[in-house]
């Protein structure tokens, strides 16, 4: 607040014009969302907890806290990391002093939110998905041993990859890979459950044959049949496209 004040007066010395200033729009600014005090008050603070509880969810707070969430690059920079820019909203209707304070306050309230989803980010999950094989194969001593794991090419965790199954009731395996290193890392679930829903045995490895002549006979054309064929694979070093 001091820090405008100073600005303006150094203005006012140099040009000896004020700040253009309206009785109803306050400052006067190019954007709408900039008019009244003019002032973004902000603050840079990591919040892993609401990052993995969903940036989504974290914008929604954010809008009933009077708050902006940005990345730490601007506003069209886009977001990376746990790392946000946390900044009133509002900057006509309240003065400049409110305006702090409802930052200072929100602040506070994302930090202590936060610390509270870390807690529960490593809680041992309850699954909806009760009979999903991730619910078999995901034991507690195994959720214990990787559930702060973060894997090195798309930051995937171990709570990422079952979340389809703590969340919906109607998953059959309930677990997704983030990147190729999500089934190194976490070997200890995806493996046993891949083994039962492939019905191979430990230790097997993939086998390819695509001599099309190897084929014996056709769909019987009688039959009503729509040919389909679904070919998924991916990049090395590149986050998988985790199918919803």
């Amino acid at each position: 607040v001091e820090g405008i004040k100073a600005v303006g007066d150094s203005v006012k010395e140099e040009s000896g014009k004020d700040f253009m200033l309206d009785e109803k729009y306050g400052y006067v600014h190019s954007c709408p969302s900039n008019l009244g005090t003019g002032m973004r008050a902000s603050v840079h603070i990591d919040l892993p907890g609401w990052t993995e509880h969903g940036v989504d969810k974290l914008r929604a707070r954010c809008e009933e806290l009077a708050l902006q969430p940005r990345g730490t690059r601007g506003e069209s920079g886009g977001q990376t990391g746990c790392t946000y820019d946390i900044s009133n909203k509002h900057r006509l209707g309240y003065s400049e002093v409110q305006l702090v304070q409802a930052m200072i306050d929100g602040v506070n309230k994302l930090y202590e939110e936060d610390l509270k989803l870390q807690k529960e980010l490593y809680e041992f999950p309850k699954f909806k998905s009760v009979n999903s094989l991730v619910a078999k194969y995901v034991t507690k001593e195994r959720w214990e041993k990787h559930c702060k794991h973060v894997t090195s090419t798309a930051g995937f965790t171990l709570r990422k990859a079952v979340a389809c199954a703590i969340e919906l009731d109607n998953q059959s395996n309930g677990v997704y890979a983030g990147d190729w290193d999500s089934y190194k890392d976490f070997a200890e679930v995806f493996d046993p459950l891949i083994q039962e829903y492939h019905g191979i045995k430990p230790g097997a490895k993939h086998t390819s044959d695509m001599d099309v002549s190897k084929l014996a006979g056709n769909v019987n054309p009688a039959a009503p049949s729509c040919w389909m064929r679904n070919t998924d694979m991916s990049i090395p070093a590149h986050p998988i496209w985790v199918q919803e």
